[in-house]
């Protein structure tokens, strides 16, 4: 007769600990939605198609390049107000993607069988970002011990930041994800009797192991501000 402890009677308190470890950031700075090419219109009304690749804060002048390759830094002040808006509305843009200005942080927490994640924005610039939200993926694989092979079990979730104030920081959490050992219920042809904590019970089915969750990492994609009425979309990956 075989007896099994059932490893959900293990004591409260080893439940309750916590493990913290700061998740590493493995994306850089991604600008690409910002040069993309649009027709701005100078003061003399000559129209003159251009991509914006960068800001010179000293300089206050903005590096574009033109429809034949050329690239040239110009005042914002030579354009239409409707142009020297889209600057501005660039500029915003810009410091939105770069985590030296927007800086992102995650924290993954491990509690008992869980992980969570303790994700902070702190927001370095003179900018209020309002109405920012939140779609995140944590990274989950399934360890088939039949198989031999992983399977991606990653869990998304969805957080509405609102407004992230100029020169303040906001933090949440992450729903914990399950990760840990999994079991199937089976038939055995002798009686086996299995603790309860208080006591035993005898049974045909008991617990057999299939496989163990692992969380990797998680995937962020903030949505934020508007330039030229497309939504400026973050994404930040924390490995482990």
């Amino acid at each position: 007769m075989k007896t099994i402890h059932s490893k959900k009677w293990v004591l409260p308190c080893l439940l309750l600990v916590l493990v913290s470890l700061v998740a590493s950031l493995a994306v850089a700075d991604d600008f690409s939605q910002l040069h993309k090419p649009r027709v701005f219109t100078l003061l003399d009304d000559k129209p003159v198609t251009l991509k914006v690749l960068g800001w010179n804060p000293q300089s206050k002048k903005f590096h574009v390049e033109s429809g034949n390759g050329n690239r040239i830094w110009i005042s914002p002040a030579k354009f239409k107000d409707k142009d020297q808006s889209y600057f501005k509305e660039w500029i915003s843009a810009q410091w939105f993607l770069s985590n030296n200005k927007l800086y992102v942080s995650a924290k993954r927490v491990t509690k008992g069988d869980h992980v969570s994640y303790n994700v902070s924005v702190h927001n370095k610039t003179s900018v209020d970002y309002a109405k920012v939200s939140l779609n995140y993926e944590v990274e989950r694989v399934w360890d088939n011990y039949e198989s031999g092979e992983e399977e991606n079990k990653n869990v998304p979730g969805k957080i509405f930041i609102g407004l992230i104030k100029a020169g303040s920081q906001k933090a949440f959490k992450t729903q914990p994800v399950r990760a840990d050992e999994t079991f199937r219920t089976v038939y055995s042809p002798d009686l086996v009797r299995v603790s309860s904590g208080v006591g035993y019970t005898y049974t045909h089915e008991v617990p057999e192991k299939t496989g163990k969750e692992k969380v990797n990492g998680i995937r962020l994609k903030f949505l934020g501000p508007k330039l030229d009425n497309v939504q400026i979309i973050r994404e930040v990956y924390f490995e482990k």
